[in-house]
């Protein structure tokens, strides 16, 4: 269930073509997002859902891994563009995605 909507892609990039770390980044991004707004916070069996899948999609790891693939790619600038539509804690800064 990845959320969807219309994010600008750098030049030469289309839906598909980011390497696999990069693109399952996206990817756990765009589901933590889902999943975060799902959340109620009253301690309901649903709350309690919500948080397994977030600790299996390892949402709480999107900062580090953000770090880690900035860092790893800091040469190109097309996925440098790509990672600078995240916030830190590796939010889409436009809720957006293209896999």
């Amino acid at each position: 269930m990845a959320v969807q909507t219309a994010r600008a892609l750098p030049p030469g990039k289309t839906a598909g073509t980011w390497p696999e770390p990069v693109a399952r980044f996206i990817q756990c991004s765009d589901h933590s997002l889902h999943f975060a707004g799902e959340f109620n916070g009253n301690h309901s069996a649903r709350d309690a859902e919500v948080n397994r899948r977030m600790d299996a999609l390892r949402c709480n790891s999107l900062p580090g891994d953000l770090q880690a693939l900035r860092k790893h790619y800091r040469a190109d600038a097309g996925i440098n563009a790509r990672l600078a539509t995240f916030y830190d804690d590796g939010m889409p800064n436009g809720a957006a995605s293209d896999n």
